[in-house]
């Protein structure tokens, strides 16, 4: 079946914004010297302190090999720490440490900079409407994942 006109316009439209709102945060983050995968970690872990490696790396939809590479960075830069997991003694907690603190308040000035550019002009009511669509072709493809 062939592909309407629209919808391909749409695809292309979604990865395209998506593409340049990462870069024009990573390029308003550059001076923090960090990845945008380490960024990522350090807002999951700030949401989810306390959460296993395995864990993290679900929600980042990564491999736990690649996580760990990330997370030795962090640690060498005193951003989080591992604590032993007393339900396993095989596995980490992970915690953010006062370290990470100016990080994710510099993140979050940079992140709500670039959302307020990116969405000048556009009405709380339109956004709302947006978000509502954007969050039905999650839904979609979610089902779709789970079937």
């Amino acid at each position: 079946m062939p592909i309407a006109d629209e919808d391909r316009e749409l695809a292309f439209a979604l990865s395209d914004a998506a593409l340049v709102l990462r870069r024009a945060f990573n390029a308003r983050a550059r001076h923090l010297r960090l990845t945008q995968a380490q960024y990522r970690t350090l807002i999951y872990l700030n949401r989810m302190p306390g959460i296993t490696q395995s864990e993290l790396a679900g929600h980042l939809e990564i491999k736990p090999i690649t996580l760990t590479r990330q997370l030795d960075q962090l640690a060498g830069n005193q951003m989080i720490e591992r604590r032993v997991n007393p339900d396993d003694r095989r596995s980490f907690r992970l915690y953010l440490t006062a370290n990470a603190e100016p990080v994710l308040k510099e993140i979050r000035a940079i992140g709500a900079q670039v959302l307020r550019k990116s969405t000048a002009g556009i009405s709380a009511p339109d956004k709302k409407r947006l978000i509502r669509m954007l969050q039905g072709i999650k839904k979609s493809l979610t089902e779709d994942e789970n079937a």
